[in-house]
């Protein structure tokens, strides 16, 4: 009660004990008070239903599935089983309804001519709708001496084979009686699908065989024990123990897919499959519903989209980086270029201060020599003058001396 709480009123089968209790009490006080009490049959009917709780112990064992499926299959099926019972009346009551018009006053002459002489029941068969109905449940549903009454009927009015007894026979056996096993076997399996703690006890009792058979395959493998298993271990393990060779022909491996099944494997990726490892990946490979050669291209595809983004991350490491590279070239290139520009303009205008210098002094220079010029003119000129005047007066000298010496 402390763990369960309220969960405790919910539980069918807790309800069940319950009801169970409640009336085997109520019958010891009924015969206390009244010891003529034993005409209360429907509470010792009641005792009964603890048989039902027999049914809780077929889920302790294992070794009765069968037998639990079928308790299972009759349980989920009750419902299915009346709507059946009354679609097979009803199918019967039409037919009986017919039989009792048609069918009734034949029988009746064939009884006073003493057809059936050792059968009093056989002139009452299609009397009523009831006792038609209790004829075709015989003949037909039970298959009980189907020509006792039929054939003596046809025999004398061939015309009611088809549309009573033949017609009867295909649509109740064949027909109604075949579409309620089908209905039976359908419900059971929709029923078994929507158990969940059925098909969960089912799938633990078979993972703990099938883990606890693996872990002998994985010590069969395990030549040299030392709790991993090698790909050449693996290789040789499928070749010389059946039961892997078994277990591997199951799944649709080959030894060409051995190298591929021990990646999958080993998915630590540590070249050794330790025992979980082994046990996990093989119960799942050989129970889901999905194909090795499947789970083989999820596994390649898986490593091809690891190798993928791998690549696309080294990729865009490297495009990143190259970027920055770029980046840091132009911007170097933009400094470079800027200094460059700077030094240039500096030397453009040391250069044009040059010329303009140079450009100054060659004005001076012209200058001074349109000046030197003008000045070495004035001297010859000068000069010229100068010596004119010493030639003028030399050559008046000399007259002046020849006149006096000729004198």
């Amino acid at each position: 009660i402390y763990v369960e709480r309220m969960g405790l009123l919910t539980n069918a089968s807790n309800i069940m004990d319950t009801a169970i209790i409640v009336l085997g009490f109520g019958e010891y006080l009924l015969a206390w008070f009244d010891a003529g009490a034993n005409g209360f049959g429907i509470v010792r009917v009641a005792r009964l239903v603890r048989l039902i709780r027999l049914a809780r112990v077929l889920r302790l064992f294992t070794v009765l599935k069968e037998l639990r499926r079928l308790i299972q299959m009759m349980g989920s099926c009750f419902k299915t089983l009346l709507w059946s019972c009354l679609l097979l009346l009803l199918v019967m009551t039409i037919f009986s309804v017919v039989a009792v018009e048609l069918i009734n006053p034949i029988v009746q002459q064939l009884a006073e001519e003493g057809t059936w002489a050792g059968c009093d029941r056989c002139g009452r068969s299609f009397s009523s709708t009831f006792m038609a109905n209790l004829t075709f449940f015989q003949t037909v549903v039970a298959g009980d001496s189907w020509g006792y009454i039929a054939v003596p009927v046809i025999q004398a009015a061939p015309w009611t084979a088809i549309p009573v007894f033949i017609g009867s026979l295909l649509i109740l056996v064949f027909g109604v009686l075949n579409l309620i096993v089908a209905v039976i076997v359908d419900t059971f399996a929709e029923g078994r699908d929507n158990d969940v703690s059925s098909k969960a006890i089912e799938m633990e009792s078979l993972e703990r065989q099938e883990k606890a058979l693996l872990a002998k395959m994985f010590e069969l493998i395990d030549k040299d024990g030392n709790g991993g298993l090698s790909l050449d271990e693996m290789t040789e393990g499928a070749k010389k123990v059946a039961t892997i060779r078994h277990w591997l022909r199951v799944m649709d491996i080959d030894r060409n897919d051995l190298r591929q099944l021990f990646l999958i494997v080993d998915e630590d990726g540590s070249g050794e499959i330790d025992p979980d490892e082994f046990i996990e990946a093989m119960f799942r490979m050989k129970n889901s519903d999905s194909k090795t050669a499947t789970k083989f291209v999820k596994h390649m595809v898986t490593r091809m989209d690891v190798s993928a983004k791998d690549m696309h991350s080294d990729v865009t490491l490297s495009l990143s980086s190259l970027a920055n590279t770029l980046g840091r070239t132009v911007s170097d290139m933009d400094h470079q270029k800027a200094a460059a520009n700077e030094e240039f303009d500096r030397y453009k205008s040391v250069v044009q201060a040059a010329l303009e210098d140079h450009e100054e002094r060659l004005v001076r220079w012209m200058e001074a020599d349109v000046a030197i010029e003008s000045k070495l003119e004035e001297q010859e000129s000068a000069i010229q003058r100068v010596i004119k005047d010493a030639v003028g007066k030399a050559s008046e000298e000399a007259l002046e001396g020849g006149l006096k010496a000729a004198q």
